[in-house]
């Protein structure tokens, strides 16, 4: 059984081809800022001719749907959708944060911190068994890491809020102290996508091409200054400018 696995929600794009007979996972990433569009479909393309098989040979098509990037997703998830409709497969749904789950286990639990600006992040806190400690959603840094202590806990931090906040001179001081994962293993990926969505098809978790949405987890900046009815003032000083200038 193949399983073809997308993740472009991070700083790392990738896909991966799993064959769960043998075990073996071929997988391409790219790290090229702003590439991942340019480079997904390559990559796929890559891992099926390095496996030897046809893209008519894939049984399943799993994608990491958020949160995250919010362009990323809509790449990724827009791509496997795509993919999937072409080859009339099965697709998988895998959420972003519960990937770091599967690093969970021999008394090492995982928290997750996904970059989302000015001190906020996507985050969850799972124990050493997977357990949910703070479940996957939006938070402040602060409510990730006050909830490691409360569970007095020593988990190891992914995600590329690391790199965000670890040496901010605001938010720095949450994480002094904390245990990173190194930068090879801190970031979601597509082989960790597939071995995820492995063990959703033995728990009957697929889903149709048109069920397979992203997970952003909170509003688009262009959605919340809809609301707040900050871009209509925006609108508003630009057209003032335009008569004014005209």
């Amino acid at each position: 059984m193949y399983i073809l696995a997308i993740d472009t929600t991070g700083p790392i794009g990738s896909a991966a081809l799993y064959d769960t007979e043998s075990g073996v996972v071929i997988s391409r990433e790219t790290a090229e800022n702003r590439a991942h569009l340019k480079n997904l479909a390559p990559m796929v393309r890559e891992v099926t001719e390095e496996a030897g098989i046809k893209k008519n040979q894939i049984d399943f098509v799993a994608a990491s749907v958020g949160p995250g990037s919010y362009t990323g997703i809509r790449i990724g998830v827009s791509t496997a959708r795509a993919i999937a409709q072409a080859l009339a497969v099965p697709c998988l749904r895998v959420g972003t944060l519960d990937l770091f789950r599967l690093n969970c286990g021999k008394g090492r639990p995982a928290a997750v911190i996904f970059n989302a600006r000015r001190g906020q992040v996507y985050g969850a806190v799972f124990g050493e068994d997977g357990g949910e400690v703070l479940p996957p959603g939006a938070y402040m840094l602060e409510d990730v890491t006050a909830a490691v202590d409360d569970e007095g806990i020593d988990p190891v931090f992914y995600g590329d809020g690391i790199d965000a906040y670890a040496e901010h001179e605001k938010y720095g001081r949450f994480l002094a102290g904390r245990r990173f994962a190194d930068k090879e293993k801190r970031y979601q990926t597509a082989e960790m996508t597939a071995f995820a969505a492995a063990g959703m098809i033995c728990g009957g978790e697929t889903c149709a091409v048109n069920e397979l949405l992203p997970d952003y987890m909170r509003k688009t900046e262009a959605e919340q200054r809809l609301e707040d009815g900050s871009l209509a003032r925006a609108r508003e000083r630009k057209m003032a400018r335009f008569i004014k200038n005209k």
